[in-house]
């Protein structure tokens, strides 16, 4: 039976992605090993949306870190609502798999989607499918396929890039107005996550540069019009789906808890010039294990033989959208290295959201699918001369390109050697050290791969040799050009990558999560052991996991430490003995006090940074003043020492994420101060009645309560982010039916 060439494409890429797979076989299929760094942190996170998910509660709130915080503020959360995601939840609790199990595998989904996207994307550039299968596989295989596994922010921000951009193609070159409710659903995808800033500014960058260039040209009202229906429903659907950001921007704006917005821009991590040198000395990654002050994380390898393809495609290739991705390319890559450049700061003046994106060597993603575009179009020069059998003109013009690359290789990899030689020599010492904490991997001799950047080169001269000698070759079937072009690339690849990947994750070991329902304890055990109690907390149940033999608390979010609970001036003010008392770290997290003072908020930090533990204990700060009914608990600040403990019992009755129920029976009037996050969106109910939630201690909350027994209720109710989640859903059901309809349509036309 004769396959068609569909069908060989189709087995191509699904080899290929398989490749990826087998390559990390002890990660994906054996699981023997498992994430490090950022993307194990993260799984967090993961795991208490998904036990919140598989428990039936919808999480809002995160009462397991930073004191209680917006849940879908937290920068590396609002992805969990993708329709991938939510699907792979949704197997995990069909088939009790593993939780860490299907957070490996959401973040390889994405990678996937990745790659998959760029083949199809690279098909629309390419003149040639071979010239779309070289840098599908130089993509898929590129750094990014083992850098992500330790810093999944990667592709989080860029999964969809591929997609996006080959849609906004299609639409623009075929005029398919179809093509426009892909458009709107990836982007409403994309706009519920924090990271789309990187993607609105990637894409924004690249289609300037093409319009610039004249790679493409806008659609004239008359095509619009033609496709109303289709523009209409493409707009209902990215407004339903990107209705997420009404929430998120008035959170981000109004009196909400510090902690839910993101002050780490100025401690950005950037990409180094010398981050470049990993395009032609690979090997040098590892340089980030030991000086990881001056190195970043943006590993931008794609294989010398692909490098020599770009340079062809930027050179000599007359592919329209050449110059747009040639400037696109350098943009990014100033773009890369941060504030130093002008290009940073040039970007947070146009774009205000700009100055909060905290790592920019992020952007390596977009720079390596540039590179794969000119490897893409690059091949394309390289299959027409296969095809005609002889290189011609451009015999010496490849060999200047090879000298080129060649001795740019030996130039920085010896100056890699002969600068970081003083850290290298110190490796055995730092590596008895390290072992404890991160694991027999680290016994790889990083001078032996170092040197293994020769070995590359040697095999790049070589390899091109053999690929001139196969393009004059006229007897060799054109068939076998392809094999062996693809054969070399992955060679060299394959074995970058098995160095990378045992570098980026770490041995597989236990997780242990607690089994049943939601506990809950009046106290909180600090996660780390900080110098001030503003890393993160968690609850007294805590739930541990160890990775690489050293036992970690379980987090639901990163270590961001809350510089700006008061303002990073105010926060040095005000004594850690005092913030520990309204954390709940030193006392109770659910009490009785007697006394409030009244003070504005831009007073209360100078009136704190005098007070004592013991004096916190004993009044709370609240920013109104009290009902003329309870007038008399509110006490001068200077009177503090007059307050009279409350006694009384707390009961808890019950307690989720997104709530807690309480019993509790005070000996007098008094506040129910409760040192969780506090936000507008906090109600409270006591006896079935509402009553007022005070912000508290400036970050906390806190409501009256009358003696005598009462019933308490705190419930976290955001009702303008449900709503938002109910037009995003809406929007995923509006996409579907309309593809089902459009399919249908097609298959009645045929």
């Amino acid at each position: 039976m004769k396959i068609s060439g569909r069908v060989k494409e189709i087995i191509g890429v699904a080899a290929v992605m398989l490749g990826v797979v087998v390559m990390q076989g002890d990660l994906w299929i054996t699981g023997k090993r498992m994430f490090s760094h950022d993307s194990i942190i993260w799984f967090g996170a993961f795991s208490y949306f998904s036990g919140c998910l598989r428990h039936g509660v919808l999480p809002l709130w995160n009462p397991y870190m930073n004191s209680g915080e917006i849940f879908f503020l937290n920068i590396h959360v609002l992805h969990f609502w993708d329709p991938s995601t939510l699907l792979l939840v949704l197997i995990g609790k069909l088939f009790s798999i593993n939780t860490l199990t299907v957070y490996h595998y959401d973040l390889l989904a994405r990678y996937m989607i990745f790659i998959s996207g760029g083949y199809f994307f690279f098909r629309r550039v390419a003149k040639h499918k071979f010239s779309a299968f070289v840098a599908f596989i130089t993509l898929s295989f590129s750094a990014l396929s083992g850098s992500y596994l330790k810093q999944h922010a990667f592709i989080l921000p860029l999964y969809l890039l591929p997609w996006i951009l080959s849609f906004t193609f299609k639409y623009l070159e075929e005029k398919k107005p179809a093509s426009l409710i892909w458009l709107a659903f990836f982007w409403g995808i994309t706009l519920c996550s924090y990271h789309a800033m990187y993607l609105m500014v990637s894409v924004f960058v690249l289609l300037m540069c093409l319009l610039f260039s004249g790679g493409l040209a806008l659609p004239k009202i008359g095509e619009i019009l033609k496709g109303r229906g289709f523009v209409f429903t493409a707009a209902i659907i990215f407004l339903l789906m990107s209705a997420n950001l009404l929430p998120v921007f008035l959170s981000y704006t109004r009196d909400t808890i510090p902690t839910a917005r993101l002050f780490e821009a100025p401690l950005a991590a950037y990409s180094y010039p010398a981050d470049f040198f990993n395009l032609l000395a690979p090997y040098s990654f590892v340089i980030h294990f030991f000086n990881w002050f001056y190195m970043s994380e943006a590993f931008l390898y794609i294989g010398l033989i692909p490098l020599f393809f770009a340079a062809v495609g930027l050179l000599y290739s007359r592919n329209k959208y050449k110059i747009g991705f040639a400037l696109t390319a350098a943009i990014i890559a100033l773009l890369m290295l941060g504030p130093r450049f002008f290009v940073s700061d040039l970007f947070s003046r146009l774009f205000p959201f700009f100055s909060i994106i905290r790592n920019t060597h992020t952007f390596a993603t977009f720079f390596i699918f540039c590179l794969a575009y000119f490897v893409c179009i690059g091949t394309d020069v390289v299959a027409d001369l296969m095809e005609k059998s002889s290189l011609s003109r451009y015999k010496i013009k490849f060999i200047l390109i090879t000298i080129v690359i060649v001795e740019a290789v030996f130039l920085v990899n010896n100056y890699v050697l002969t600068n970081y030689e003083p850290i290298l020599r110190q490796f055995q010492a730092r590596y008895d050290n390290l072992v404890p904490d991160v694991g027999q991997d680290f016994a790889l001799p990083p001078k032996e791969m170092f040197f293994e950047s020769y070995y590359n080169v040697f095999f790049f001269i070589a390899s091109i040799i053999g690929v001139f000698i196969l393009i004059g070759r006229k007897k060799t079937s054109l068939k076998f050009k392809y094999s062996a072009v693809i054969f070399l690339i992955l060679a060299d690849l394959t074995v970058f990558n098995l160095g990378i990947y045992r570098f980026e994750t770490k041995e597989r070991v236990g997780i242990t999560l607690p089994e049943g329902e939601f506990s809950y304890n009046n106290h909180r055990i600090p996660i780390l052991i900080p110098k001030s109690p503003f890393f993160g907390f968690g609850p007294a149940m805590r739930r541990t996991f160890t990775a690489a033999s050293t036992e970690v608390a379980w987090c639901t979010t990163h270590f961001y430490e809350m510089k700006d609970f008061f303002g990073f001036v105010n926060n040095e003010m005000i004594p850690v003995p005092v913030k520990s008392v309204f954390m709940g770290v030193t006392a109770p997290k659910i009490r009785f006090v007697g006394n409030v003072v009244v003070s504005p908020p831009d007073r209360q930090a100078r009136e704190l940074s005098g007070l004592s533990a013991e004096s916190a204990n004993k009044v709370l700060f609240v920013e109104k003043s009290l009902p003329p009914k309870f007038a008399g608990l509110e006490l001068p600040i200077k009177e503090i020492d007059k307050a009279k403990p409350v006694s009384g019992k707390i009961g808890l009755r019950g307690f989720d994420p997104n709530g807690i129920s309480l019993e509790v029976n005070p000996a007098r009037d008094c506040f129910l101060y409760y040192s969780d996050g506090f936000d507008r969106s906090w109600r409270a109910f006591v006896d079935g009645k509402e009553t007022k939630v005070y912000r508290t201690n400036m970050a906390f909350k806190s409501i009256i309560v009358e003696k005598g027994v009462h019933s308490v209720r705190f419930v976290y109710d955001p009702r303008l982010y449900k709503a938002a989640l109910f037009c995003y859903f809406a929007g995923i059901v509006i996409t579907a039916t309309t593809v089902i309809y459009i399919s249908l349509k097609r298959t009645e036309g045929a």
